[in-house]
């Protein structure tokens, strides 16, 4: 195997604590709507973060990652002290320095025309870059969600949308979070696995180490390049680049994408592998929460060249 270059990637990914997050319990509660759908427009940004605008305690305007690997409202530190009235009577000093631990008030969120009340308030280090911090997918588990690339819109449903031209597969809840199964193809080898739904990952695939030293997965793969990840608590992580010559996921097939290897056992706290959205972006997406239920359809975007392709 030859090693290419050494890239250092700084990036809010939510690799390792953010799981530590989704096992903290949070209440919330969200106002009804007549809308049968409602529409809330992102921006998907060149580091494929879905960056969305919201309102903090009617108040304070926040741009907001969409992170379907974790749960609750996670807000930075900077964003905090900088763009927020959560401080104004010094009452969160205490807690504010401190990674994972909820502030002692509760807040609410405006999304487009959707508000919740009684959110707990989780402070991390980073988040996206450009983002104030990220919302987990549980602010939608009643609902049906459509991901629209094509249209950069987040669609809320009460009920199924038509989902022809859609694959479908079920949806295996872990923990606090969402898996589908996958299988990789090396040298007509087929090894499959779950994958988490992880819209706040910022790269295509990242491999479970466990998983492929139990499997006898290949070790003869050539490396692209190393990066150095960061993630929401400020760690940093080795991973190795390497070529996915296929890979079947939701009856779609991915051919020949770059995917990254850890230096250590997976962060999610079980056995997986963590599909992120530099690869999902590349398909519309309905989620099904009530059904646990995922639905993929091919758009715009499947073609586009992956960051460490090159």
């Amino acid at each position: 195997m030859q090693l290419r270059k050494i890239l250092f990637v700084i990036s809010a990914l939510s690799i390792l604590i953010k799981f530590n997050s989704c096992k903290n319990p949070h209440k919330q509660s969200t106002t009804k709507n007549s809308e049968k759908d409602i529409s809330i427009p992102f921006e998907l940004t060149e580091y494929n973060n879905i960056k969305i605008k919201t309102v903090l305690n009617g108040t304070d305007t926040l741009n907001l990652k969409f992170d379907s690997g974790t749960t609750g409202l996670l807000l930075t530190h900077k964003a905090i002290k900088e763009k927020t009235n959560l401080l104004k009577n010094n009452s969160e000093e205490d807690t504010i320095t401190y990674n994972y631990v909820k502030l002692k008030s509760l807040s609410s969120l405006k999304i487009g025309s959707l508000t919740w009340n009684d959110l707990e308030i989780y402070p991390v280090q980073n988040s996206g870059q450009g983002t104030d911090g990220r919302f987990g997918w549980d602010l939608f588990k009643n609902k049906v969600i459509s991901i629209d690339y094509d249209h950069s819109l987040l669609i809320v449903h009460d009920e199924l949308p038509d989902v022809t031209d859609y694959t479908k597969a079920p949806l295996e809840k872990v923990e606090t979070v969402f898996c589908l199964n996958g299988i990789i193809t090396v040298n007509n080898n087929n090894y499959s696995s779950r994958f988490l739904f992880d819209t706040g990952y910022q790269r295509a695939l990242l491999l479970d180490s466990v998983i492929l030293s139990e499997q006898s997965f290949p070790k003869n793969l050539d490396v692209i390049k190393t990066n150095r990840l960061r993630n929401g608590a400020g760690d940093v992580f080795i991973t190795k680049v390497v070529e996915t010559p296929l890979l079947t996921i939701n009856k779609q097939k991915i051919s020949k994408f770059p995917t990254q290897i850890l230096n250590r056992e997976n962060p999610a706290g079980f056995k997986t592998h963590i599909l992120g959205n530099e690869l999902l972006k590349r398909f519309n997406t309905i989620l099904d929460f009530s059904n646990e239920t995922i639905y993929f359809k091919k758009n715009s975007l499947f073609e586009l060249p992956y960051i460490d392709a090159s």
